[in-house]
């Protein structure tokens, strides 16, 4: 006699029809605007952190499709008020997928960014993909200049290939002779990818 974990592994069974799968599915979705002031003041009341954590991934994906700017700034302040790592991680990947304008306060992660947990640090590092502020730039390229943590390098370099400026080359340079390859393959193909953005960039300004 089987149990119904048994059941649930027999041939045909797909996870995709859980109702928590096509919860998840439909929040990624989501873009109702109207829903962002009660979801902030949800996460605020909330003592439960995987219910706050749930929640960060439904704010997420509405900030991700609308680009509302109080969501996004929301997210990232709750940085600095989570206390586990994991949740912090978690918000900090939420925070990764959204376009941050140039202005964003982005202190909290790169305070993040320094902290002695890898998972944390290196969700921080990643979470400036999308930034357009120099700050960023600054804050990645300090990260080349201090870390002797191959991950620490291996993030940035991946990170200024999104965001990196000419400026940066210089630096990222600095690692091309590193012996771990992943550092050293993610800064050729962080140059690569910042000249190809201001080739393309001079290129369309003729």
């Amino acid at each position: 006699m089987g149990n119904d974990s048994d059941h649930n592994m027999e041939a045909g069974y797909d996870s995709s029809k859980t109702i928590s799968w096509q919860a998840f599915r439909e929040a990624e979705k989501q873009e109702n605007e109207s829903y962002i002031p009660q979801l902030i003041d949800f996460i605020e009341k909330e003592k439960n952190k995987k219910k706050r954590d749930r929640v960060y991934f439904i704010l997420g994906h509405i900030a991700k499709n609308t680009g509302d700017i109080t969501a996004i700034n929301f997210l990232i302040q709750r940085i600095e008020k989570e206390t586990d790592k994991y949740v912090i991680s978690a918000l900090l990947d939420r925070v990764a997928d959204l376009k941050k304008p140039k202005g964003t306060d982005l202190r909290p992660i790169i305070k993040a960014m320094k902290s002695e947990k890898w998972l944390i640090r290196h969700s921080a590092i990643s979470a400036l993909k999308q930034s357009s502020d120099e700050e960023a730039e600054n804050a990645l390229i300090e990260v080349l200049n201090n870390s002797t943590d191959p991950d620490d390098l291996t993030y940035a370099n991946a990170a200024l290939n999104k965001v990196g400026t000419l400026r940066a080359i210089p630096y990222i340079q600095n690692l091309l002779s590193s012996r771990k390859r992943d550092v050293k393959l993610s800064a050729k193909l962080a140059i690569e990818e910042i000249e190809k953005r201001y080739t393309f960039t001079k290129s369309t300004d003729r």
